[in-house]
């Protein structure tokens, strides 16, 4: 029976400086060309998702900003929006409780009121306006904080939404209720004939439990959050030490 393997990518298939080994690369093909599936699923937005996955890889599917869209071929082939009044309302609520450094984003566009240099790097925004600012959905909302953000943000949601805390506290990423990376892979893997006991999932971050609890193998890698490695079903190698690789390579290659 084919199988799939789904790969987050930061902290998972990407390394520290955001490459991805040859080796890994190499393994990746091997296993695709044996007639199994790959399907990368992200946090990242469709603009720099489809720029760190290695262009060798860059026919698969990719999941973008935690399940709010996939991506194939450059082209949005699914998308679940926030409406725009509940981005409003996430923006007024978030602001409420003191977090005031929010992004939205909107058709692969980051919108900001700030700076984003310290939390994103060289990513590129638009600083605006966010309560005038013209639109009519949003993939995603972010709130930022050099300070770790508490549930208080999460537990302000409007019913439509949810929101997961990452990257050590410093992050808030609200996206639709329906949206998660787990939806985007049941779905694909229904289109395409792949049971769910044969899909493999690899993650380390918290907005990855979803899936690797609910795959038919969940592997967290070396580096992951201990949440992540709780629910895991097996334990790779770091992603500085080609942990996607080293478990492929032992298991199916």
């Amino acid at each position: 029976m084919n199988k799939m393997i789904v790969l987050d990518l930061d902290g998972t298939l990407l390394r520290d400086d955001k490459t991805v080994s040859k080796e890994t690369i190499d393994i990746l093909l091997k296993f695709k060309s044996a007639g199994n599936e790959i399907l990368f699923a992200t946090a990242r937005p469709p603009r720099d998702a489809y720029k760190y996955v290695p262009e060798e890889l860059r026919d698969n599917p990719i999941i973008c900003y935690n399940g709010a869209c996939i991506i194939n071929g450059k082209e949005i082939v699914y998308r679940k929006e926030i409406t725009k009044q509940d981005t409003l309302k996430v923006l007024q609520e978030s602001k409420n409780l003191g977090y005031n450094q929010i992004c939205f984003e909107i058709n692969d566009k980051l919108y900001s009121n700030f700076d984003t240099s310290d939390f994103f790097g060289k990513a590129p925004s638009q600083i605006v306006d966010l309560e005038n600012l013209e639109f009519n959905n949003a993939y995603k909302v972010i709130v930022c904080s050099k300070n770790k953000i508490t549930q208080k943000v999460v537990e302000n949601l409007p019913n439509s939404c949810k929101g997961i805390i990452t990257d050590n506290g410093k992050l808030c990423q609200i996206m639709d209720s329906q949206a998660s990376k787990w939806n985007c892979v049941k779905g694909l893997s229904k289109k395409i004939g792949i049971k769910l006991e044969d899909i493999i999932a690899f993650g380390d971050d918290y907005n990855d439990i979803d899936l690797i609890k609910n795959a038919g193998t969940g592997i967290a890698m070396g580096n992951a959050e201990e949440s992540v490695k709780d629910i895991a079903d097996f334990i790779t190698d770091s992603n500085m030490n080609n942990g996607v690789a080293n478990y492929i390579k032992g298991n199916f290659i």
